[in-house]
């Protein structure tokens, strides 16, 4: 038997919608208006407002710019990170841009790198192989297929081999890849195994060359490739993601915006679904229907979770909600780009700070430095670091 939560009083419910949506609380004038409002279908209206709201894109920029390792610096771009690709996250989710064209323009690096396009998604020069650390950031993000390992070896928890991640580099970089020295193990790790079986094992030799190739056969019919034809290696990576066939795509997408909403996923952890069954396959397939059947659309996805009751109640603690039934969210915590919003817009002050830029005067080309402007929304702030970390709180 499984209790269900009560309905959320309206104040409580409008907080929580909104901080879900455009991320931070309503004001007093918003919660006027709102607890005014005499209409039967006033909760299914406020959901479509917030949702065509512009700080709509604010808010859900900083989760994407996590699931795609973005990693903004003010420190030269030649130190390993991605330039104001952020911002082509933002203006894709302030068009509400089909994901499906999301993912495309993505994995084919549209756009120039150094003038906000998804061209820097490949900014990644301080590494031994950028591609195959972008192909990690590809299957986990998109496909829910964890490669990490995979990176110096075959996986010994997950079926991918070293090969498999290569392959998919590959596929982005639109050419073979080469694997360095540094993403192989040494021979004398196992000399130091003593006859010892490792759960490690490799497949590639040190500068092998990795021919592009789609690695993952097995999770979608590949029945209509027989007649296609690419001369891109990285449109056939797009093409393979994003077609209608692929149902672990749509699934993935869909299982991160329910995680989003309601605290957790139908599989868990959301990046991994090797051997993770979901806890309710035929919600996650309707959703997935849905989310292709109406263009890719994430606010469409958004307003189906958004309307149901089950979003409406009042939520649960964590240790209640571990078999995920799904009664009413988990009590979750604030993210820190919610807080920083938060506290300004609760404060009425605007958020003010010096041009975020070690070029001041401008001598320098974007290859050089890059100037990110006066950040007006948390998600904005960038740090000196060259690792991805909660920018939004360096200066705060």
């Amino acid at each position: 038997f499984v209790s269900i939560p009560e309905p959320l009083d309206e104040l409580s419910f409008l907080r929580r919608i909104y901080l879900d949506t455009v991320g931070v609380p309503p004001g007093t004038d918003e919660i006027e208006r709102y607890r005014s409002d005499r209409r039967r279908n006033k909760k299914s209206r406020l959901v479509n407002q917030l949702l065509i709201d512009p700080r709509h894109a604010d808010h859900w920029v900083s989760y994407w710019q996590d699931v795609l390792a973005e990693n903004p610096s003010l420190m030269k771009p030649t130190l390993n990170h991605s330039g104001p690709f952020r911002y082509w996250i933002h203006e894709s989710l302030l068009d509400n841009k089909p994901f499906d064209q999301f993912v495309t323009e993505l994995v084919t690096f549209q756009g120039e790198a150094y003038a906000g396009g998804a061209g820097g998604f490949g900014l990644a020069t301080d590494n031994d192989s950028p591609m195959a650390e972008k192909a990690h950031v590809v299957a986990t993000a998109f496909l829910g297929i964890e490669m990490k390992c995979a990176r110096c070896h075959d996986s010994p928890y997950h079926l991918t081999t070293q090969e498999d991640l290569f392959s998919l580099g590959a596929m982005l970089a639109g050419k073979p890849l080469q694997v360095p020295d540094t993403s192989t193990v040494p021979v004398t790790f196992f000399e130091r195994l003593n006859g010892r079986k490792s759960i490690i094992q490799s497949n590639l030799e040190p500068g092998t060359s990795v021919e592009p190739n789609w690695p993952f056969a097995e999770i979608i019919d590949e029945s209509p490739k027989k007649d296609m034809a690419f001369n891109n290696p990285a449109v056939e990576l797009a093409w393979e993601i994003t077609r209608p066939e692929n149902r672990r795509f749509a699934q993935v997408i869909v299982n991160r915006i329910w995680k989003r909403y309601f605290g957790k996923g139908f599989v868990e952890p959301a990046y991994d679904w090797e051997g993770n069954a979901a806890s309710h396959p035929e919600l996650l397939e309707y959703l997935a229907r849905e989310f292709v059947a109406n263009d890719y659309d994430l606010k469409h996805l958004s307003r189906l979770i958004l309307n149901s009751t089950a979003y409406a109640r009042t939520s649960i603690n964590h240790s209640t909600g571990d078999n995920r039934f799904f009664q009413a969210p988990l009590r979750r915590s604030m993210t820190a780009e919610q807080l920083v919003d938060s506290l300004f817009s609760s404060a009425g002050v605007p958020l003010f700070t010096e041009e975020l830029t070690l070029d001041v005067e401008g001598h320098w080309d974007p290859e050089t430095f890059v100037n990110y402007g006066f950040p007006k929304r948390a998600w904005e702030f960038v740090s000196t670091s060259t690792e991805r970390e909660r920018a939004s709180l360096t200066l705060p």
